[in-house]
């Protein structure tokens, strides 16, 4: 079985994936309908693309298109499904239709991820390399997966509390950055993002 993680043509970094995005989301501003589906951004990323499908619904979760009404709900779904499947074993990622179907305004995906691009750029020129990739391979790979699952399914209970989704958006933009650029200097980062997740979570209890 080839590495779950890094397949042929996936985005190799941050900026390519916020490319592909925003690229389609342009498409489809001018289109009649003026949305982009998660089916659509399934397509544009490619379905063994793991590390990329968990790295945009995080970001999108991290921009301001992640304070629309409903937007966490979804972006946490496709989350928690990849995740699951990464560690079920599956080398396609899945998600049932109603999901697919799922859409936001196109133009606001533009422009909220256009927001995050200087920043993208940043990362990728200064941040993002490989290094101990160790961290990102076999089981470090599979525990990646597994707390992104977790992060996934206690999201939307820290977004009750304003401006607290940061914080699991941020472990999640970490892990999936981690195990798309083989950079396990990240996923030590990711770490951090996720105790402190954990510390919201207990605070609020």
């Amino acid at each position: 079985m080839t590495d779950p993680a890094f397949t042929g043509d996936a985005p190799a970094d941050l900026e390519q994936v916020m490319d592909r995005i925003v690229a389609l989301a342009h498409t489809n501003g001018f289109a009649k309908e003026g949305r982009v589906s998660v089916a659509d951004v399934m397509a544009a990323i490619g379905e063994r693309s793991f590390g990329p499908l968990l790295l945009v619904p995080s970001l999108i979760g991290l921009s301001p298109v992640g304070a629309i009404p409903g937007i966490p709900a979804v972006t946490s779904a496709v989350v928690i499904l990849v995740a699951a499947q990464i560690l079920m074993g599956f080398e396609h990622f899945w998600i049932p239709g109603w999901l697919a179907r799922r859409s936001i305004d196109a133009h606001k995906l533009e422009r909220g991820l256009n927001a995050l691009k200087p920043g993208a750029r940043f990362v990728d020129k200064f941040l993002l390399r490989p290094r101990l990739p160790l961290l990102t391979r076999g089981p470090f790979f599979y525990l990646i997966a597994a707390l992104c699952l977790i992060v996934g399914l206690v999201t939307p209970i820290i977004e009750l509390v304003p401006l607290a989704g940061i914080v699991p958006n941020a472990a999640l933009v970490a892990f999936a950055l981690a195990i798309t650029a083989r950079d396990g200097l990240w996923a030590l980062l990711a770490f951090l993002f996720t105790a402190a997740s954990a510390w919201l979570i207990a605070m609020g209890m």
